[in-house]
């Protein structure tokens, strides 16, 4: 007889009882959710090239690749260009070994054009690597048939007929298209550019172009024949050359020295040399004994100190050691031995820049006799440095001329002494010209931004003798007070006893005027954002309560005023110009 259970073993509800799956929470279906519902064209994380934009997941057949392609072909009629090719394809396949290998070897040559302009176009566009094209390409190089070789070599075949007229471009005797030209040697073109520009007229004769192959092959055509008739055409090119000025910041000029070579690409770094022998010191650094005493001061007075406080800068910020004092950090610099042929190479850069400027700006100049800009019909006297003008604005008051340089100078300062002599023979003139009219006069020029290489100009103005006698005070008075209250330099230099170009040092900007032949006031320009440019004319312009738009931005006038203002000036001047004197 079995066993029977208690009554409190078959009770339910006292005690609550757990399983482990009661206690562990349920996982999410999210991810397996996620996973059902996977789009591969749609994802950013698909790595299947063959999905992208609508795709099947699966390569592209060869009939779909050549639709895909169809934007590289060389001319707009693209059924016809690929009925062509399509014709051609049962004769290609009978054609003999050596000509299929010279397709070949053409077929090469096309094929990398092909890829370098796919290249070339994918670069161009953002994600390029997401393009469809760019898959396309690895796709259809992944798995091609013979049906597509043959295809291609077709299509190749042709492409190389279109190239074949660059070899034979030469041997082809053509009339020469006449070009106009500008220069003697504008038609001259050395071997490298002769193949780049040959280049470039079977580059634009597959793509199409006409206008421009037809363009580029005349250029080709005259630049071959100019090098037939003039064989020595390259020696007379190369014995062109530009002689590189070097400018200071205190305005001294001189040529470029081409001193002795040195790597460049060398560092300076610190060398070991011997400072003592016999126990006894010969000297404190290696390079002590390399300059003499007149090379230093040569290079002192004459040299380039553009970069001396970017040195400065340079060993402060690379100094690691807070406990030195600038004594060491000095020392340790000198220590080192500097890189001769970097300072060359970077003056020399330097003076390139400059001769680049200066090119720019005499392109421009409104004031060189041989600029395209200069209005030659204003010029009313002219001599062997200095010509005498009217401005092509409107003047300020009637008879105001200027006295300018014929050749390209910056500032009165810069000039030589045979110039400033003619300058003081023109002033003379002028100062008795209008002293035969009861006027005094005035001459002034402001001189700023000389790193733009403007040209010279001295403006004269001639006042009535009541406000003549008065204008020193105006002047001084203005000078005075213009720009900041506390400045470096003396704000008015009496030019008494002396001239400009001994008041003001070279390559500081100025303001000077001078009354008549007399000495007059010169100032220091410190700040030349703030001095403005027509300083001068404001001040007359006040003295003489003329309407600002005078002085402040003067009309331009054209053809017969312009005339008309010279011919009434010529009238007058003509006895006191000094060539007649």
């Amino acid at each position: 007889m079995a066993p029977e259970r208690e009554d409190w073993m078959s009770m339910t509800g006292m005690l609550r009882t757990y399983t482990k799956d009661d206690i562990k929470p349920k996982k999410d279906d999210k991810g397996k959710n996620h996973i059902d519902s996977y789009n591969p064209a749609t994802s950013t994380r698909e790595l299947n090239p063959y999905w992208k934009q609508g795709g099947s997941g699966l390569p592209q057949t060869s009939e779909s690749f050549r639709k895909s392609r169809q934007f590289i072909k060389p001319t707009d009629d693209d059924d016809d260009y690929y009925k062509k090719s399509y014709s051609r394809e049962g004769s290609s396949q009978s054609k003999s070994a050596d000509e299929s290998s010279r397709y070949s070897h053409e077929s090469k040559a096309g094929s990398s054009r092909h890829k370098y302009d796919r290249e070339s176009r994918s670069d161009r566009d953002e994600g390029s690597r997401n393009d469809r094209s760019y898959y396309d390409s690895r796709s259809y190089n992944w798995k091609k048939n013979s049906e597509s070789e043959n295809r291609n070599s077709v299509h190749d075949s042709d492409k190389s007929k279109h190239i074949e007229p660059k070899s034979s471009m030469a041997p082809q005797k053509e009339e020469p298209v006449k070009v106009k030209e500008k220069k003697k040697d504008s038609l001259y073109m050395s071997d490298e550019k002769l193949n780049k520009l040959a280049a470039k007229v079977v580059k634009a004769e597959i793509m199409g172009d006409l206008n421009l192959f037809k363009e580029l092959k005349a250029k080709l055509e005259a630049a071959r024949e100019y090098r037939k008739q003039n064989p020595n055409a390259k020696e007379e090119s190369e014995d062109e050359g530009v002689m590189l000025i070097s400018t200071n910041s205190s305005g001294n000029s001189r040529p470029l020295m081409n001193t002795a070579k040195g790597d460049a690409r060398s560092k300076g770094g610190k060398r070991k040399a011997e400072t003592h022998a016999s126990g006894e010191r010969t000297k404190y650094f290696g390079n002590d004994d390399k300059y003499n005493l007149a090379q230093m001061f040569e290079q002192e007075k004459y040299g380039n100190n553009y970069d001396d406080e970017a040195q400065l800068a340079k060993i402060a910020a690379k100094h690691k050691n807070p406990n030195d004092d600038l004594e060491d950090i000095f020392m340790d610099d000198i220590s080192k031995n500097r890189n001769e042929a970097k300072d060359r190479e970077a003056e020399k850069q330097r003076a390139i820049n400059q001769h680049v400027k200066i090119e720019r700006s005499l392109e421009g100049c409104e004031y060189c006799v041989d600029s395209k800009n200069m209005l030659k019909h204003l010029m009313v006297s002219c001599g062997s440095k200095v010509y005498l003008a009217l401005p092509a604005k409107q003047s300020l008051v009637t008879g105001h001329c200027l006295i300018t340089t014929i050749q390209h100078a910056t500032c009165v300062t810069s000039l030589d002494e045979d110039v400033w002599e003619e300058i003081l023979t023109f002033r003379k003139a002028l100062t008795r010209f209008f002293n035969s009219q009861g006027k005094d006069v005035v001459f002034f020029e402001i001189a700023t931004k000389l790193h733009r290489f403007p040209h010279m100009v001295i403006n004269c103005i001639p006042l009535p003798r009541d406000v003549g006698d008065m204008a020193a005070i105006y002047f001084k008075k203005a000078l005075l007070e213009c720009e900041t209250e506390w400045s470096m330099n003396k704000k008015v230099v009496d030019l008494k006893g002396k001239d400009i170009r001994k008041g003001v040092p070279k390559g500081l900007p100025y303001f000077w005027i001078d009354f008549g032949m007399d000495p007059g006031f010169a100032h220091v320009i410190e700040d030349q954002q703030l001095f403005p440019k027509t300083f001068g004319e404001e001040i007359i312009g006040g003295i003489l309560d003329l309407e600002h738009h005078l002085w402040k931005n003067p009309r331009k006038e054209y053809g017969d005023l312009q005339r008309k203002k010279v011919l009434e000036f010529i009238k007058e001047w003509k006895p006191f110009e000094p060539s007649q004197n």
